[in-house]
């Protein structure tokens, strides 16, 4: 053999050795993870354990959401040990409606052979899978949400649906906010199989406990939870109204107690998911005034004493003149008075003795300018003013150009019914976050307590209010801002307050929207808040 035919055989072997190095790197490095996890499934098979998603309690530990199961039949012809036909007559036989529901598929399943895999829409309860033990017929555990209620309290709790990939995700309200506590962890087992897909019990298996999820209990009430929804309704309908919200607190605690919201029928058709108590903003209106005041008290900016000696005329501002709403004017008018007759004119005199900076201070304070934080998806946060000419400061005092959603309106009111303190709204009776925080000094409250009530029982609507009951309230009426305007054809009307005025046990605000009966709150609102006020009371 010459010497060239050496070097070329060796050239050879040398290329070819260098190949297969290359194609192991390749095989083992680059595709490595690949082809393992491939081997794997092949070798293994994996089995997943679907938890429980968590119940939700009322206060009282009434299940207002329960899972109900059942189970969706598939069959794979292969492992059958009967002849299919006899499989049907069986299933028939212990649940009748399946081959009326399922008919089109148990015809095209029987005459198609080249068809081994079906899964029916049917859903049979855990009796008749029990009695179908039958091999290559295969059940898969489904779990619906149940709601013993019914529709009651039903934005509250949101809803479970599937997402893109098939998972339940809860949608709005507790569903929502607590998706992650609710679905729990699903479980898995990794166990060897064999190329038939046996088991192979000698061989070691991996495996991961299901973890149901967390049940909650709520701070709700069902029996106010129900009156409110009731009420609620029953005044929209009555005052011709295009939808309305109430929500009512444990004026201690913050505990929700209830909350509702009702659409209409004539009316946009409602979200299965909004929540109008916190994620719709508005212009509170004369609901606002008493806090001004609290904060004037409690700055000592005026004294209980403070008498607007300039309240016998209309306030200039500019090019802007503010009035009262039934162009009245009311001289000398003491505190109780500018509230009694919610008397625009002087809430701006008030505000202007507090000044800008002491106002935004108490804002902040209260959590105007933020969200409450309260424990339900889909809160909207209120747009925060960067610039503030005087007429935007007067106004406020009577609450036009600022917003807010109903939720934080009541929890910064709140703070006069619990002495000055602020606690966050919520829905879960052990609520960690639930921070205190003292805004007002409790001589200011108790003096604006007194104000509140002289004003419900001296008023207007005195004869509104229910006898056997002690409120501390006030009603707003507020124009719906459109494009940097008021339309005069539209108002949110509302009412709120406490009862009884020392240790309430309540708080609660009622707002209706374009109520076309009456446009004022103390004619719409302010009869529904009496109405269940005086059930509430005798509910808790």
């Amino acid at each position: 053999m010459n010497l060239s035919r050496i070097k070329t055989i060796s050239w050879i072997l040398t290329g070819c050795f260098v190949s297969i190095l290359i194609r192991f790197f390749y095989i083992q490095i680059i595709k490595g993870p690949e082809l393992r996890e491939k081997a794997l499934t092949q070798t293994y098979k994996l089995e997943k354990t679907i938890p429980s998603r968590g119940k939700i309690f009322s206060s009282d530990n009434f299940p207002l959401v329960l899972n109900q199961t059942s189970y969706q039949l598939s069959i794979y012809k292969p492992n059958l040990k009967e002849d299919l036909i006899n499989i049907f007559n069986k299933i028939n036989q212990i649940f009748p409606e399946f081959s009326q529901k399922d008919s089109n598929l148990i015809e095209n399943f029987k005459n198609n052979s080249n068809q081994k895999w079906i899964t029916f829409t049917s859903h049979f309860n855990e009796n008749q899978k029990n009695q179908l033990n039958l091999p290559g017929l295969i059940f898969q555990k489904i779990e619906k949400r149940y709601y013993p209620e019914k529709q009651m309290a039903q934005s509250i709790l949101g809803l479970v649906a599937k997402n893109q990939q098939g998972y339940d995700i809860g949608y709005g309200g507790l569903e929502g906010y607590y998706q992650k506590q609710l679905q729990g962890k699903t479980g898995f087992t990794w166990s060897p199989q064999d190329a038939t897909g046996k088991a192979i019990l000698t061989k070691k298996s991996w495996n991961s406990l299901a973890i149901d999820g967390r049940d909650l209990l709520t701070t709700l009430n069902r029996s106010v939870q129900y009156q409110t929804e009731t009420e609620l309704k029953n005044g929209v309908e009555k005052y011709n109204a295009d939808s309305g919200s109430i929500t009512v607190i444990d004026s201690k605690t913050g505990g929700i107690l209830a909350m509702a919201t009702f659409t209409a029928t004539s009316s946009a058709t409602p979200s299965a998911t909004k929540i109008n108590s916190i994620s719709d903003l508005f212009e509170p209106g004369s609901i606002f005034k008493p806090l001004i005041v609290t904060m004037a008290l409690d700055s000592k900016s005026i004294d209980t004493d403070y008498i607007c000696d300039q309240c016998n005329k209309s306030l200039t501002i500019g090019q802007y003149t503010i009035t009262n709403h039934d162009n009245a004017t009311h001289p000398n008018s003491s505190l109780q008075e500018i509230i009694k007759n919610s008397d625009n004119i002087g809430m701006s005199h008030i505000i202007f003795k507090i000044g800008l900076v002491k106002f935004l201070d108490y804002y902040q304070k209260l959590g105007l300018n933020q969200k409450t934080g309260i424990d339900l998806q889909g809160e909207s946060r209120p747009n925060t003013k960067t610039n503030w000419p005087d007429i935007d400061l007067a106004t406020a005092s009577f609450g036009q150009g600022i917003v807010v959603t109903q939720i934080s309106m009541l929890q910064a009111f709140n703070t006069i019914a619990n002495n000055g303190i602020l606690v966050k709204p919520h829905l879960l009776i052990d609520n960690k976050s639930n921070i205190k925080k003292e805004v007002f000094n409790s001589n200011s409250t108790d003096q604006m307590k007194s104000i509140l009530k002289y004003s419900v029982e001296n008023g207007v609507i005195a004869h509104m209010k229910p006898k056997d009951i002690e409120v501390c309230a006030k009603s707003g009426t507020a124009q719906v801002a459109i494009k940097g305007g008021y339309t005069d054809s539209s108002t949110i009307a509302s009412y709120i307050g406490f009862s009884p005025c020392n240790n309430p046990k309540f708080t609660m605000i009622v707002t209706i929207n374009n109520p076309k009966s009456s446009p004022w709150g103390s004619s719409t609102a302010a009869p529904i808040w009496f109405d269940l006020a005086s059930k509430i009371n005798y509910l808790l």
